[in-house]
């Protein structure tokens, strides 16, 4: 089985690999790809302790962890890995079990054909906040983008393929798509506006990305993964509630069932472990749209039918 989650941002974020529903039933046959964000090849120097203690553990797992790379990754050491042929494509090779898959590269995995293009822009850092000087080199690269070689290795490998792949794994959306989630607020470059042509051109049953730190489905065949794991082929909505990792978070616009009735609120409080008595599944507290105040609603995750990206 193959399953997909977001960024991890080196021991950050790691934590949602740790004992959960998922992990703990996946085996020697399985597959974790991370959509970009690894960060634990960071260090600018070398691999340092922490780096080696995460690195180590996962290549400890049952499974074999893939990642496609972020923004947020050390660039020159990543790319200093041994290279080699894995699936029908290039990996840089940073454990037995811990696989860089390249960006531009379609892998062929339990039947499933999967193309990968890492890479996104920096918002916390680099040109986009006037810092380049300072941080280049030591926490921002400007390899984050995509070189021109690696987008026409890209087109050259999904025309290969008739431009038609099963699945699709980046780190960023198609500009159109990032202007959805982000309203905006992010914008269009290189690495957005060559997936928005590939998003027209190519055939595919579903894409995933990290980069935004939410778990939505953008539309049915688009979805952007955090905190969730879920198996490939699946939409956030469709992956099974998981016990400490909850699907939404506070002032999310949300449609729900409220004693039999739909109904649309936001989102005011999350228990990720359940409230008392009912450790079962996350349970969020929902204040309904209405003309008077009322006392959030308490629901549980499986009775929140979906997100709204208009509040």
């Amino acid at each position: 089985m193959i399953y997909v989650t977001g960024d991890t941002h080196g021991s950050i974020d790691i934590r949602k690999l740790l004992e959960n529903q998922v992990t703990d039933q996946m085996s020697e046959e399985d597959y974790l790809i991370i959509c970009g964000d690894f960060g634990l090849i960071w260090n600018y120097k070398k691999e340092i302790r922490k780096e080696r203690k995460w690195l180590e553990w996962l290549n400890k797992r049952p499974w074999t962890t893939l990642f496609c790379d972020g923004n947020h990754e050390c660039f020159p050491r990543l790319y200093s890995y041994p290279e080699s042929e894995w699936h029908g494509g290039k990996v840089h090779v940073i454990r037995d079990k811990v696989l860089h898959l390249m960006r531009g590269e379609i892998f062929e995995i339990e039947g499933n054909s999967i193309f990968v293009m890492g890479g996104a822009s920096s918002h916390d850092r680099g040109p986009l906040k006037g810092d380049t000087e300072i941080v280049q080199g030591k926490s921002w690269w400007p390899e984050e983008i995509p070189s021109d070689e690696e987008m026409e290795n890209g087109l050259k490998n999904l025309k290969a393929h008739n431009n038609q792949v099963d699945y699709i794994i980046t780190h960023c959306l198609p500009t159109t798509y990032q202007d959805i989630v982000k309203r905006g607020e992010f914008p269009a470059d290189k690495a957005t506006d060559y997936l928005e042509t590939i998003s027209q051109t190519v055939a595919y049953k579903h894409w995933y990305s990290g980069h935004y730190h939410v778990n939505i489905d953008v539309i049915d065949k688009i979805s952007v993964v955090f905190s969730r794991i879920i198996k490939i082929g699946d939409t956030i909505m469709e992956s099974e509630t998981m016990l400490g990792i909850p699907k939404f978070r506070k002032g999310d616009a949300v449609l729900f069932r409220h004693e039999g009735e739909e109904m649309m609120g936001t989102i005011k409080e999350v228990w990720p472990w359940g409230p008392f008595f009912k450790h079962d599944e996350p349970y969020y507290g929902v204040t309904p749209f209405d003309d008077e105040p009322k006392k959030p609603f308490q629901v549980k995750e499986t009775d929140i039918i979906e997100k709204s990206l208009i509040i």
